[in-house]
């Protein structure tokens, strides 16, 4: 098959979001028996050179800017008076219109795959091939769990009135594709819920396991890691109540605790943090795997997470025991006590954490079976071939 891939972020070995490294994963295993073409946008010329990571296994690369100023802050949020989802906005660019315009004449594809639900809007500009809507998350879930987690503020008053404009957007906008790629089931309800006509397949991410996953001794454990990209609201969000509602509790039961924060670009208030000397903030790493091995818990306390968290999966690939929240495990579906450990009051999740760290075998035992739950459902070679599946049935019903 020729295939187009169409994304908001360029798909690189070194993102910071777990989502576009996984599309760089698709793309690559893909690229073994198809041809891959991809038009990205960028946010830098540093990141337009990343392209050449992808570009080696794609036929064609073409990257666009797209635009990061305090105007387009303000425009994106104007829009919403235009019933066009914050989101919407920000992935919206007469030069990426052009751009898919013009490779489209040039070159006739089999799929075209546009990648998360913001570039769903230039499915207007594709006439002769199946088309394929693949999302992280449901837009208007993520939003109102913002309105429920943050304070009355300008902020909340943006995503309430955000979480009206996509109940009505997002299911239209869905329905024009030949098929639309959810990551998991919950995501697959919470749309057809509002459509019950959509036409949605089920694609979970792949996850590369290790090949020497983390070893766990009988000694107690010290280091806690959450790792993500911190300049993403979820993400802010999480760390920032675990810190003030959470890291206390543990720290009375074992004062000797640190927490590392992992991921690129943190905000502000999350580099504060690292001020507390039993915090460190690392920023962006190339290479998570031996924070993962310096480290005893994954703690994962999401109050705003929408489709799967790839933190989770990564962490319990890498043999590492996980504490989250139900909103973490939502959309892994692990099994609680068994091969994940759920908690969504801070007590309880400051126990639950406490009682790992001081128990090397239970957290050996956690650990494996995570590890194994990953390696049982999340493998590359069995999800390439269910997308291959989902792009088979796209053509021969268009």
């Amino acid at each position: 098959m020729n295939i187009l891939f169409i994304s908001l972020l360029l798909p690189q070995p070194y993102a910071d979001h777990a989502s576009a490294f996984t599309v760089f994963k698709v793309i690559k295993h893909l690229s073994k028996r198809h041809d891959i073409s991809l038009i990205s946008f960028v946010l830098s010329e540093k990141e337009r050179e990343l392209a050449r990571h992808v570009g080696q296994y794609c036929r064609r690369v073409e990257t666009v800017p797209l635009p990061q100023n305090h105007f387009r802050k303000l425009w994106v949020r104007a829009n919403l008076l235009t019933l066009t989802p914050m989101a919407v906005s920000y992935g919206y660019s007469r030069e990426m219109r052009e751009r898919i315009r013009s490779v489209l004449k040039q070159d006739r594809f089999d799929i075209v795959e546009l990648e998360y639900t913001p570039m769903g809007q230039y499915i207007s500009e594709i006439r002769s091939s199946a088309t394929v809507l693949a999302i992280q998350d449901v837009m208007f879930v993520v939003a109102n769990r913002f309105v429920k987690s943050l304070p009355f503020s300008r902020k909340k008053l943006e995503w309430f009135i955000d979480d009206h404009v996509c109940r009505r957007y997002e299911p239209r906008l869905l329905a024009k594709f030949d098929r639309v790629i959810t990551v998991s089931q919950k995501s697959k309800e919470q749309l057809v819920a509002c459509n019950p006509d959509l036409r949605i397949s089920v694609v979970p991410p792949g996850v590369d396991v290790p090949d020497a996953p983390k070893t766990h001794t009988p000694e107690k454990g010290r280091n806690l890691i959450f790792m993500g990209a911190m300049w993403r609201p979820n993400n802010i969000d999480a760390v920032l109540y675990f810190y003030r509602s959470i890291f206390g509790l543990i720290r009375k039961a074992m004062p000797e605790v640190t927490l590392y924060i992992v991921g690129g670009s943190p905000s502000e208030e999350v580099k504060r943090l690292a001020s507390d000397p039993g915090v460190r903030v690392t920023g962006y790493v190339e290479n998570i795997h031996p924070y993962y091995m310096e480290c005893d818990v994954s703690i994962v306390p999401m109050r705003i997470a929408g489709g799967i968290m790839c933190k989770v999966l990564d962490a319990m690939a890498a043999g590492l025991p996980v504490v989250t929240t139900s909103q973490g495990n939502e959309g892994v579906g692990a099994r609680p006590e068994k091969e994940i450990i759920v908690a969504d009051d801070p007590a309880e999740f400051a126990q639950r954490t406490v009682e790992l760290l001081k128990d090397g075998h239970r957290r050996k035992a956690v650990g494996q079976k995570g590890l194994d739950f990953v390696r049982r459902n999340f493998g590359w070679d069995q999800i390439i071939g269910r997308l291959e599946t989902v792009y088979q049935e796209c053509l021969s019903f268009s």
